[in-house]
C-alpha cells in the first residue's frame, strides 16, 4: 500500500490549488477551433491545464493513432505526418508500449504490462470502447476497433474513481498529466494535458485529475505517460509547456483528425435491374447496387435500407452482405405483382435515420402477365376389342387379340358334331 504520509500531503497540496481563486486569477477560455472540437484553457493558482472535448457523433471527426512504423516521434511530428488537428502523447513506453498500442488496425510488436491495463479504442465509424487487457494485452482487438491506447490505472471506471490506486505512486504527487477518456454514452472524447514542474505551477495530483475529468462528463478515464511527455498540439503548434521545456520523443501518440463534408451515410448508385416480364401472382426480384461513399459500413443488421413501392404497396430489403465505405454493396427486393400489364416500380435507398441516401430516383418499368388458363387433362384412349377365337387348345387365357384355348376347344368340338350329321344323312351303296 502507498505512504499515508503522501497521501496527507497530496491532499494538503490538492485543497491548497483548489481553493476558490479571485475573480482576477481564475481564467477559463473556451474556443471552437473546429466542428466537434471545442477547447478550454484554464489558468488558475498552481493550475495551468487545456481540455479538449471531442464529439464522436460528428461525422466531421475522426480518431487516430500511431501505427507501429511511425512509434517513437514528437507529437508535432505525429499530427504533421498523420494530418491531425489536435494531438496528445498517449502510452507509457521503455523496452516497448505499456500495454496494448495499435494504429490503423495493427497492434505494436513489442509490449509490456506492467499494470498498462486499461484501454481505450476507437473504430473507423468512431464506435469507441472503454476495456480492461490484462487478459489480452497483446490483442486481438475487438471487432471494429482499429486505434488503440492503454495507460494506468483507471481514473474512473463505470464512472467511480478508486482514488485508493496502489501505482504509480506518483499519481500521490503533483506533475505534468496526460488523460483520455470517454463519456458514458461514447459520444464524447475528453482529452486533458496539465503543465507542471515549474515555479507557482507543480501539475496535478491523481485526485485533481479525476475532479477535473468528472466535471466534463468522463465515465471511463485512463492515465497516459505524463511527466515530461505530457505534450498537446493544436493546429500544428504546441500548445502547453513541455517540463523538459521541448518535446520528447514517444512511443505513440492520440490525433483528431478533419474529414469537411463528410457524413455517416452516403451512397452512389452502380448498377440496377429487373426482369423483362414476370407472371401476377408469382413473386420476383429487383436489385439494385451502390457503392459507400459515407463513413460506416453497411450490414444486414445496420445500414440503409431499399424500399421499393408500386404505388400501394412497399417492400424493404438490406444488404446481402458487409459493405465497408468505399465498396460496392448488392440489394435485393422480392416483390409479387398482383395483376397483368405494364407495371411502373419506384426504389430509394433510405438511410437508418430516415433521409435519402442517394437523390437520384431508380424507377423500374416491368411487363406483367397474366398466369396461363389450366388446361383439362387428355381423354384415356379406349381399351382395345377383344377378340374370340377357336383352337383344339385347353386353358382361360384370354387376351385382347388372342383368344383362349377354352374357345377353340368349343368350336372344335362344334364343328366335329356337324361332320357326324352329315355322314349320317349321306345314303349307303
Amino acid at each position: 500500500m502507498y505512504d499515508k504520509r503522501w497521501r496527507a500531503g497530496a491532499w494538503a497540496v490538492m485543497m491548497a490549488m483548489t481553493a476558490v481563486p479571485s475573480a482576477a486569477s481564475a481564467v477559463d477560455r473556451w474556443t471552437s477551433p473546429h466542428p466537434g472540437i471545442r477547447h478550454l484553457h484554464r489558468v488558475r493558482p498552481g493550475v495551468d491545464l487545456h481540455v479538449v472535448l471531442v464529439d464522436l457523433a460528428s461525422p466531421e471527426v475522426s480518431v487516430v493513432a500511431t501505427r507501429p512504423e511511425d512509434r517513437f516521434t514528437t507529437t508535432s511530428e505525429f499530427a504533421r505526418r498523420y494530418d491531425a488537428v489536435v494531438a496528445v502523447n498517449a502510452n507509457f513506453w521503455g523496452r516497448g508500449s505499456c500495454g496494448l498500442a495499435a494504429g490503423g488496425g495493427e497492434v505494436y510488436p513489442r509490449i509490456y504490462e506492467d499494470g498498462c491495463i486499461a484501454t481505450l479504442g476507437v473504430g473507423p465509424g468512431n464506435d469507441a470502447v472503454a476495456l480492461d487487457t490484462s487478459a489480452s494485452p497483446h490483442g486481438p482487438l475487438p471487432a471494429m476497433i482499429t486505434e488503440a491506447w492503454s495507460g494506468k490505472p483507471w481514473l474512473m471506471r463505470g464512472g467511480q474513481a478508486p482514488r485508493n490506486w496502489v501505482r504509480p505512486q506518483h499519481l500521490y504527487r503533483p506533475n505534468p498529466r496526460t488523460a483520455a477518456a470517454l463519456s458514458a454514452d461514447h459520444r464524447t472524447m475528453i482529452l486533458l494535458s496539465a503543465d507542471g514542474r515549474r515555479p507557482g505551477v507543480p501539475g496535478l495530483t491523481g485526485f485533481q485529475l479525476v475532479d477535473v475529468l468528472r466535471e466534463f462528463g468522463a465515465h471511463d478515464a485512463i492515465n497516459l505517460d505524463g511527466g515530461g511527455s505530457t505534450t498537446l498540439v493544436m493546429d500544428s503548434h504546441l500548445i502547453n509547456r513541455p517540463s523538459d521545456r521541448h518535446e520528447r520523443s514517444v512511443i505513440t501518440h492520440l490525433g483528431i483528425r478533419l474529414r469537411p463534408g463528410a457524413v455517416w451515410y452516403a451512397g452512389q448508385i452502380t448498377g440496377r435491374g429487373a426482369p423483362e416480364s414476370v407472371t401476377a401472382g408469382q413473386s420476383s426480384k429487383v436489385w439494385v447496387e451502390a457503392r459507400n461513399t459515407g463513413r460506416r459500413a453497411w450490414s444486414a443488421e445496420q445500414g440503409p435500407t431499399v424500399e421499393l413501392t408500386d404505388g400501394g404497396r412497399t417492400w424493404t430489403a438490406r444488404p446481402t452482405g458487409e459493405v465497408p465505405p468505399g465498396e460496392v454493396g448488392r440489394f435485393e427486393v422480392s416483390w409479387e405483382p398482383r395483376s397483368f400489364g405494364n407495371t411502373s416500380l419506384r426504389a430509394r435507398l433510405v438511410t437508418p435515420e430516415g433521409g435519402l441516401l442517394v437523390d437520384e430516383p431508380i424507377r423500374f418499368d416491368v411487363a406483367v402477365r397474366a398466369p396461363a388458363a389450366p388446361t383439362a387433362p387428355a381423354a384415356a384412349p379406349p381399351p382395345a376389342p377383344q377378340v374370340m377365337t377357336a383352337s383344339m387348345g385347353f386353358g382361360c387365357n384370354a387376351q385382347p387379340g388372342h383368344p383362349s384355348g377354352l374357345a377353340w376347344g368349343v368350336l372344335g368340338m362344334f364343328g366335329s358334331l356337324v361332320a357326324a350329321l352329315r355322314r349320317r344323312r349321306r345314303p349307303t351303296a
